[in-house]
């Protein structure tokens, strides 16, 4: 995938491109994708996507900031598995902000080559909010662009959205959320120092820290996972995120994974995570016999899952 910037060169011709911040690149964003394609076949033009380097909401309303389904880098492999092949790389700043729907489009034309964008259902862009597809298009012809809607994506009972993928995992709905991304939902993150209380009672545990501190963290609990681990292999898990009450009374939150049957040392390791099934909530239990056996449980469950 090539990234363009205002100092890539001109196109050869126009380009054709959908405009979105790409969190999570869904279902839903790829059904769009793919649109862009076919009409850029139709159109004769390049097929692009346009995305912005930081989310319009930490400049506009940053108290209304949400966390993030990708670190930007895992936004731009997302699009580039998804089949993007360009991929225009936009500043969302104070003056971005303060544009008009007609002063966006111009500098897409003028700065990038877009003839043609394509507008996701239900989208809108600009600081004036025009109101519908039709002001759009209007806007567009008068300074020599078109803009066409792209149909709704109906491959779900309901909408797919970034914003219904997070309520999802803030609900610790890990399988569903999952159904709706295409994938199983991944936090990447280096594994840190913890407090060696599950190596005592035969669980060992690597603590993570999210590369990026806008990652989504699921609702506390224990989950299914698997765990790519540096060398590129993949393996069965079980992930607790919470407080850990049984051997803390302390309210920060943690991320601990169990990967079962590996013994190594992955300290500063970089790990992904891959959420597959919401096991349990987190509990605490009156000694670490319980909690052990517990754990036994949960493992049993994992295997059953994710070793066949």
């Amino acid at each position: 995938m090539e990234l363009i910037t205002k100092s890539s060169p001109a196109p050869e011709r126009g380009r054709i491109a959908a405009v979105g911040m790409w969190d999570g690149v869904h279902l839903g964003h790829r059904f769009l994708i793919d649109y862009v394609r076919v009409e850029s076949k139709y159109r004769d033009l390049i097929p692009a996507v346009i995305t912005f380097t930081c989310h319009p909401l930490s400049v506009v309303r940053p108290h209304d900031m949400p966390p993030l389904l990708n670190t930007p880098d895992e936004r731009l492999d997302r699009l580039d598995r998804a089949g993007v092949e360009h991929c225009i790389m936009l500043d969302f700043d104070d003056k971005t902000r303060h544009m008009t729907a007609a002063e966006f489009l111009r500098a897409l034309k003028h700065d990038y080559g877009v003839d043609t964008l394509v507008v996701g259902f239900n989208n809108r862009f600009g600081r004036d909010r025009v109101d519908g597809i039709d002001q759009y298009r209007q806007i567009a012809s008068e300074i020599g662009m078109t803009v066409i809607e792209a149909p709704e994506y109906t491959g779900e009972n309901a909408p797919i959205s970034s914003s219904a993928i997070r309520k999802l995992l803030s609900e610790g709905k890990v399988a569903e959320a999952s159904r709706k991304l295409g994938y199983d939902y991944t936090i990447r993150g280096t594994v840190v120092n913890g407090s060696h209380v599950g190596r005592t009672i035969g669980f060992p545990t690597a603590n993570i820290h999210p590369l990026s501190d806008t990652t989504l963290i699921p609702s506390p609990g224990v989950y299914a996972v698997r765990v790519t681990l540096p060398d590129g292999t993949q393996r069965p898990g079980m992930v607790n995120i919470g407080t850990r009450p049984t051997v803390t009374d302390g309210t920060a939150l943690t991320i601990e994974v169990h990967i079962l049957d590996f013994s190594g040392f992955l300290y500063d390791e970089e790990l992904s995570i891959h959420f597959v099934e919401r096991l349990r909530g987190e509990k605490k239990f009156p000694s670490l016999k319980k909690l052990t056996s517990a754990l036994e449980a949960d493992a049993a469950k994992v295997r059953k899952m994710l070793c066949k």
